[in-house]
């Protein structure tokens, strides 16, 4: 049943293209900051994101790097808990500066319309590396998947 869930919740996060980044609030001490954002995987699953440095979630995660991302299936109708969900709990670092033209690259590639923030305010790509996954599949299916199951074959 295990194994199962954990190959449901990579499929899951690796057809989504957009989630809820949840950030820790700089501007209300403590308290939880969440929006919906687009991102991308590699090919361990992490997650990456292209935010602007004014952005909220850019300052919260300059000063407490913990965040996480909830990806879900939304329920055309019924009841919202029955469709899968996973929530991807890790650390939140901007990638290298030697790395950030290669992953700009890569970002556009997947949202070309991100093509623009190129030419706006200082926009950067911030990677998530996942150190645990909660998955829950439906009623009774629900997992905290390890780091070690996580990474890889995505």
């Amino acid at each position: 049943m295990r194994e199962q869930a954990l190959s449901e919740a990579k499929q899951l996060v690796r057809h989504a293209t957009s989630g809820v980044l949840s950030t820790i609030s700089k501007n209300m001490a403590g308290y939880p900051f969440g929006s919906v954002t687009p991102f991308m995987l590699d090919s361990e699953g992490n997650a990456y994101f292209y935010i602007s440095d004014i952005a909220q979630h850019s300052k919260n995660m300059a000063q407490d790097s913990k965040v996480s991302l909830t990806v879900f299936v939304a329920a055309a109708e019924g009841d919202q808990n029955e469709n899968a969900r996973a929530t991807l709990v890790g650390d939140c670092h901007k990638v290298t500066n030697t790395k950030q033209k290669e992953m700009i690259k890569q970002f556009v590639t997947h949202f070309p319309e991100s093509k623009s923030y190129e030419k706006a305010h200082d926009f950067a790509i911030w990677k998530l590396e996942v150190k645990r996954v909660r998955y829950i599949g439906g009623f009774g299916k629900i997992f905290w998947l390890e780091q070690n199951e996580w990474v890889g074959s995505f």
